[in-house]
Formats: structure tokens, C-alpha cells, sequence
């Protein structure tokens, strides 16, 4: 799953790891200040759209009505929001204004890593995914040597990208397992529906554990059903391993001994 902002931009064709170094600031001096957050593709990953509806205060279905519009994530049919731009020349973020990021603090995973792209490779044959790196030089940025080298892990590591990372993992799993199954197998739009709510619309999803006929399918200790009551980041956890349990047969979330039913 690429984490990048998909601008029609040039990538430099380098091969960077964590230990390649670079140099780049972002300043609000410069003449290109927010310029970055015009024309966008931003894919949203479940870790942003729950930090920036808890920043927005507002319910998982409100922000995707109001702030998203529905995508596919490449090389699948996997349903993803883009953030919704305005309808204004050059198509502005709906966060930007002309001092910066109103949400910074919450801004999503692909904003953190600018201007360095990241990918993930995922090897059917040697079992193991191998995480790639690029640097993105658009023609308007002026922050590129404008500031010591530090090195990619150091970059991702000053912009809080780790969080992002570990609360997405799962949901990056999924993915990339899905893509490795091939296009030959396609999965029903019940299932679609389902892997869309689980990831992004966690309030419904949250609705669907406690008040639908979950919990005669599923085990679910005590203590964690109490934190999926008002714990997202909990939740979200959880969402992950259901999907992974239905969509891969992981049984990560083990069934009832009486459950006729699987729930899919």
C-alpha cells in the first residue's frame, strides 16, 4: 500500500532505504508555502480518519459525507475514501488555509511522510514484505536543500509517522494478502461493504459488535468488550482481526463451540 500523496509529480527513480539521507524543510517563509496542499489524491488510511473525526469531533459517517469521496485502493477492488477537495481554484485541502494546516496535529499518514513516497512490497515467494522509499520533487517545492541531511528513518520519525504505521499494520496486511490472492478471485459486494465499514466507519462498526448477533458468533472476553465500548483505537484492533478472520480465515477471533452461523 503506497503511503503518498498521489500528485501528478515527478519521483526521483532512486532507491532509498530508512539510512538514505536527504535534505528538505518545510517553512512558512517560503513562496511555496501550502502549494503542496493544492490538486491533491489523498488515499485515507483508518488511523487518519480516526484521529481527524476525534479532532473534528465528529461521528465516523459524518466525516466521510462530509470530507470524502470513494475510491478503490490499486490493484483491488478494496473500497478507500480520498480526502474530498474543495471546489475552488487548484482544488484546496479542505484543512489548509494560508498560514498552514488547521488540523496539523491530526493530519494523515501521507502528509507525514512528504516529501518522501514509501511502498510496500509484498514477496509471495520469499514470504516477507520489503518496504521501498522515493523522493517526491515537485516543480514548485523550494524546500529541498534547505536544511541539514537527515536520513529517511529520522524524517519519518520527526513527523510522527510510527503511530500511523502501527495502527494501520493489520489493515496494510489485509491488503497486501488480498493482492496476493490475484485477480482471478473477486469478493461480493456484502463482503466489500463489510471490509468498508470495519475500516473506516468505526461508530457503525461498533453498533454491528454490540447490537447485531456478534457476540452469539464470536468469543469476545469481558474485559476487551468493555474497551470496544468507547475505545477506537481498541476497536479499530479489533475490526482488523474480525476481517482478518473472515476475509483470510486467520480465526483470530475465535467462533462460540455452538455458533451454527459464521457471520461474513
Amino acid at each position: 500500500m503506497t503511503q503518498c500523496k498521489i500528485n501528478p509529480s515527478p519521483i526521483v527513480p532512486v532507491r532509498m532505504d530508512e539510512n538514505s539521507a536527504f535534505s528538505f524543510n518545510c517553512d512558512r517563509e517560503l513562496a511555496c508555502f501550502t502549494k503542496c496542499c493544492h490538486n491533491l489524491h489523498i488515499y485515507l488510511t483508518p488511523f487518519d480518519i480516526l484521529r481527524m473525526k476525534q479532532r473534528l469531533e465528529l461521528s465516523s459517517a459524518e466525516f466521510l459525507n462530509l470530507y470524502t469521496v470513494p475510491d478503490v485502493i490499486p490493484g483491488t477492488e478494496l473500497p478507500i475514501p480520498v480526502l474530498k477537495t474543495l471546489d475552488e481554484p487548484e482544488n484546496p485541502c479542505p484543512f489548509v488555509r494560508k498560514d498552514g494546516c488547521i488540523i496539523y496535529e491530526d493530519r494523515p499518514v501521507s502528509c507525514r511522510y512528504y516529501p518522501v513516497g514509501a511502498g510496500i512490497f509484498h514477496n509471495r515467494d520469499e514470504a516477507a514484505d520489503e518496504r521501498f522509499f522515493a523522493m517526491i520533487k515537485e516543480p514548485h517545492c523550494l524546500g529541498h536543500g534547505m536544511a541539514a541531511e537527515r536520513t529517511v528513518a529520522e524524517w519519518l520519525n520527526d513527523q510522527g509517522v510510527k503511530p500511523y504505521e502501527e495502527k494501520n499494520a493489520g489493515w496494510v496486511d489485509i491488503i497486501l494478502r488480498r493482492k496476493s490472492l490475484g485477480p482471478f478471485i473477486t469478493l461480493p459486494d456484502n463482503t466489500l461493504k463489510m471490509f468498508f465499514m470495519a475500516s473506516y466507519n468505526l461508530d457503525v462498526f461498533r453498533i454491528f459488535v454490540l447490537e447485531s448477533g456478534f457476540l452469539n458468533v464470536y468469543e469476545v472476553p469481558d474485559g476487551l468488550l468493555e474497551r470496544l465500548k468507547t475505545d477506537d483505537e481498541a476497536l479499530l484492533s479489533f475490526a482488523y482481526d474480525w476481517m482478518q478472520t473472515t476475509l483470510l480465515g486467520a480465526r483470530k477471533i475465535p467462533l462460540k463451540k455452538k455458533t451454527a452461523t459464521v457471520m461474513v
